[in-house]
């Protein structure tokens, strides 16, 4: 746990340079990236690691709203301002989850045939994941079809979103965010307690607790900062004049 929503964002980009170093040592690395206001604090800070040999590695994303090319809501447009730009990556190692024009669940079928290319299914070298308020994770929400999908990649209609902008969009769903050698998630903010605290104490079920795909393990590796984990310290307090 952090003190401060910065500390955590700043030790998550130092693991994921460390990965990302370690794997494009190999020949090539790959990483999806995430989208939202966690993940543009996130993309911020990664940015600010000059070690990562981003020549060599392939950027994915965890997920995309079906938007007119730059619109400023795009998973795309928030890596491109946050990270893309300033650190100069290529345009042919950044692979688009989904084109303008493009309706969900054509990008998803085109996603999934993309990452084809890293195995069956898709094994990430990175993932970077900003857990949601409501306990989903990319853009993989509770009850969804993309909760119970068995493919790499699903489309999320507009019926299914919760979240602004209600619009259509494509996921990297749990059969792929489980598969990656590592995954980072980023919890912070008070609006994130009740989610911190629900996903670490109730018993595993992806398609109800979505962000269980990617529960704390050798492989997974959650940031989360004193505000989000407020509502695990309080109910860990014993209560006045406990042993």
């Amino acid at each position: 746990m952090y003190q401060t929503d910065a500390e955590a964002y700043e030790a998550a980009a130092g693991l994921a340079a460390e990965r990302l170093v370690a794997a494009a040592a190999t020949g090539r690395a790959s990483v999806a990236l995430p989208g939202g206001r966690g993940g543009r604090a996130l993309l911020l800070a990664l940015a600010g690691r000059g070690e990562i040999p981003w020549e060599r590695v392939d950027v994915y994303f965890t997920d995309e709203v079906c938007l007119p090319d730059g619109d400023a809501r795009r998973t795309l447009v928030v890596a491109q301002q946050s990270l893309l730009s300033p650190r100069g990556i290529a345009s042919e190692r950044v692979h688009a989850m989904v084109h303008d024009g493009d309706d969900a669940a054509g990008a998803a079928t085109a996603y999934a045939t993309l990452l084809g290319v890293l195995g069956t299914p898709p094994v990430l070298d990175l993932v970077l994941a900003d857990l949601g308020a409501d306990g989903g994770v990319a853009g993989v929400r509770a009850g969804s079809l993309a909760a119970r999908s068995t493919q790499p990649v699903a489309a999320v209609e507009v019926t299914e979103c919760s979240a602004e902008p209600r619009v259509a969009r494509v996921t990297l769903t749990p059969v792929t965010l489980r598969a990656a050698r590592h995954a980072i998630v980023m919890a912070t903010g008070a609006g994130r307690a009740t989610a911190v605290a629900t996903i670490l104490r109730e018993p595993p079920d992806v398609e109800r607790r979505p962000a269980q795909a990617l529960l704390p393990s050798d492989t997974v590796s959650w940031f989360v900062d004193r505000a989000a984990a407020d509502t695990l310290l309080r109910d860990a307090r014993p209560a006045a004049g406990g042993q």
